[in-house]
């Protein structure tokens, strides 16, 4: 557990565990300036690394795997780029390629600065930017090369490396800071994290206008119920058996519409007491005024398939929802639910549970709301928060747990906020927080990862 107090501005960005490179190996036959790489050609830099020809080289691959550091002073013995895995002496060329981790203050733009000490060629690039191109026959020094590079603290960037050793002594040793240190002492450099490496791209997922606002809410179809109210003190039950219902708008492609204030909306959809089946269940609905109750339930029972989608939009003030999606465990099924409101003082509970894939998209712009997120069960969880408000507060707790992958990404901005985030089951549990706070008393963020 970490928690963290928060006075004006301060982002968030973790990763739970540490990283990797990927890197090759291969035996060559010339050196610089001859010996070509995926960032070198025909004597030129290269600034997006994509060589292929590698014409000079005459490189042969030797083998290939995966490496935790940058900090290797071979000198005369075995080049093991993973700490065991030998690849020769002398005469060979690694590329190593995979994201690197801007590790500055997260979300502010800043510079990082390298300084490496190589024997021999030795050239960065991170996200197309040459930062160091040293592509020569050099014995080992503090430092023979440097450079820096200019980024957002917490974004993940794909870094290229080439690295070769012609003969004698075998140096890649790569220190940064964030400090512009002097070159002439080894005081203050650090050696590169493997934290903030990965082999592949860590960034959270989906987007892509949120997979096309989930490829449009799975294109409804099927039994329907056209609903447009208008006016105040409404209650409004509707229950739904079995499969492919929809309470949707009068034309079948907009959404339902409830005008007016003091009304409660109660949902039933799926819900098989006895027998048969149930899933593939819709909500599309638009709410504007004043203390409005919405309650939707989403297959509550052991023979539902799941594929269930939420679509809200309330204008307004003082409302409660809960929204629950449930299916009977069937991995290949999927939940989505979307929540837009523009309103305070809210109360809100949004339960995505049991197996298959699950999206929640939640955008809150007002004062004073209490959201309490579950998403559960296998399949991976994947939700998208952003809060606003004035001058007053939120209380968010979000818990993903089970065996698919994790990924919140959170967006607060409010006073006196307070934010708990819990992601336990998963190996691959992943989250960024942006938080802006405006009170001198301070936010608070709590979050939790783990097994």
């Amino acid at each position: 557990m970490k928690t963290f107090w928060f006075m004006l501005v301060l982002m968030v960005c973790h990763q739970l565990s540490a990283g990797s490179l990927n890197w090759s190996a291969y035996s060559i036959t010339s050196h610089a300036p001859y010996l070509e790489s995926s960032c070198f050609d025909a004597g030129s830099y290269l600034s997006t690394c994509n060589n292929t020809n590698w014409a000079y080289a005459n490189a042969t691959p030797v083998a290939t795997g995966t490496m935790t550091s940058l900090n290797h002073n071979w000198n005369t013995s075995n080049i093991t780029p993973d700490g065991s895995t030998s690849v020769g002496s002398n005469q060979r060329m690694l590329v190593i390629t995979g994201y690197w981790q801007h590790p500055g203050t997260s979300g502010q733009t800043s510079t990082v600065y390298f300084a490496g000490r190589n024997d021999d060629g030795f050239i960065v690039n991170i996200n197309n930017t040459a930062v160091i191109s040293d592509w020569a026959q050099q014995g080992p020094t503090y430092w023979n090369s440097n450079g820096s590079f200019t980024g957002v603290g917490g974004q993940w960037y794909p870094i290229v490396i080439n690295w070769y050793e012609w003969g004698g002594s075998a140096n890649l040793d790569l220190h940064y800071s964030l400090s512009n240190l002097s070159l002439s002492t080894t005081t203050g450099w650090l050696d590169m994290n493997s934290d903030n490496f990965s082999t592949t791209d860590p960034t959270i997922t989906i987007t892509s206008a949120q997979q096309t606002t989930v490829n449009s809410a799975k294109s409804a179809t099927g039994n329907g119920v056209n609903m447009n109210v208008d006016g105040d003190s409404n209650t409004l039950n509707i229950e739904q058996h079995g499969e492919n219902n929809f309470i949707i708008g009068s034309d079948w492609s907009s959404t339902a519409t409830i005008t007016g204030d003091n009304n409660t909306l109660n949902v039933d959809q799926g819900n098989v007491t006895t027998s048969g089946s149930s899933g593939n269940n819709g909500l599309g609905i638009d709410i504007t005024g004043d203390t409005n109750t919405v309650s939707v339930s989403q297959g509550d029972y052991a023979t539902d398939s799941g594929d269930h989608r939420i679509m809200v939009d309330i204008d307004g003030s003082t409302n409660t929802l809960n929204l629950s999606q449930r299916n009977d465990g069937n991995a290949n099924s999927e939940h989505y639910m979307s929540l837009d409101l523009d309103s305070s003082q809210n109360v809100i509970s949004m339960q995505q549970l049991n197996d298959g894939d699950k999206f929640l998209f939640l955008d809150v712009d007002n004062n004073n709301n209490t959201v309490d997120i579950n998403q559960s069960g296998s399949g991976s969880h994947y939700l998208d928060l952003h809060l606003e408000s004035g001058s007053y507060a939120h209380d968010v707790d979000i818990s993903q747990t089970g065996t698919g992958s994790h990924g919140a990404r959170i967006n607060l901005d409010g006073y006196s906020t307070d934010f708990d985030l819990q992601q336990q089951g998963s190996t691959d549990q992943n989250y960024s927080v942006d938080m802006t706070c405006g009170t001198a008393n301070g936010c608070s963020v709590s979050t939790t990862q783990g097994n």
